[in-house]
């Protein structure tokens, strides 16, 4: 009797690595998984000729730029011993916080023959335009970093000049008061606290102005 090749083809065995890390709020690793297992019950929908085998591996308060994260190195590990052909998680920025980590980390998968799947943005690395928009959101993420960085930057300098934290003006009394205006406008009626104002500084100048006035007289 002939055997239908269909029955006798050994169906294909695939590992699927769940990757969550969020850096303070448990909540967020509940959503991450919630999105992450949708996606995977999709997958086995879609190929109910494969057999999946999901890993679990989580960084729980622990920040992408920590490139030594527990649990995403025992990921790697396995992945060097091939022993995980895919990689699901949610977001970019739960593997890797800058452009270059992320391109560094996805070259050493595509080396291994790893895939993976980012789920809220739908990438997916088994495809050339997955690829293409990998990098450029990638890219994307990375510059409105530098961008931030810039504007750091420019607030540290400005605070240098200005002498407050923030960089904005701290409104500190202008010790360079025209002391016969002051005499002049106070003669004329206008009030300290008036004074003050049109000199955009504190009372305490103009007010020290008058009763020095008020002495000599």
């Amino acid at each position: 009797m002939e055997q239908n090749n269909n029955d006798t083809k050994a169906r294909a065995k695939i590992t699927i690595a769940k990757y969550t890390r969020c850096s303070t709020d448990n909540q967020e690793l509940i959503i991450q998984n919630e999105s992450i297992n949708k996606h995977i019950e999709r997958l086995k929908q879609d190929n109910i000729n494969n057999d999946y085998e999901i890993l679990e591996f989580d960084d729980y308060a622990v920040s992408g730029k920590n490139t030594t994260r527990e649990g995403f190195q025992k990921m790697m590990a396995l992945c060097e011993k091939k022993k995980i052909q895919l990689i699901i998680f949610t977001k970019l920025d739960r593997l890797a916080r800058s452009l270059q980590d992320l391109l560094n980390t996805a070259s050493r998968l595509e080396s291994l023959g790893v895939k993976f799947i980012v789920t809220d943005q739908n990438l997916d690395t088994s495809t050339a335009q997955g690829r293409l928009l990998f990098q450029v959101i990638g890219a994307f993420a990375e510059f409105e970093r530098t961008l931030i960085r810039e504007r750091m930057t420019a607030g540290r300098k400005r605070a240098e000049i200005v002498g407050t934290k923030s960089g904005k003006p701290c409104h500190r009394p202008n010790k360079n008061i025209d002391r016969d205006g002051v005499i002049f406008k106070f003669n004329q009626g206008m009030s300290m606290h008036s004074i003050a104002k049109f000199y955009e500084c504190s009372i305490t100048p103009v007010r020290r102005i008058i009763n020095e006035l008020k002495k000599l007289t």
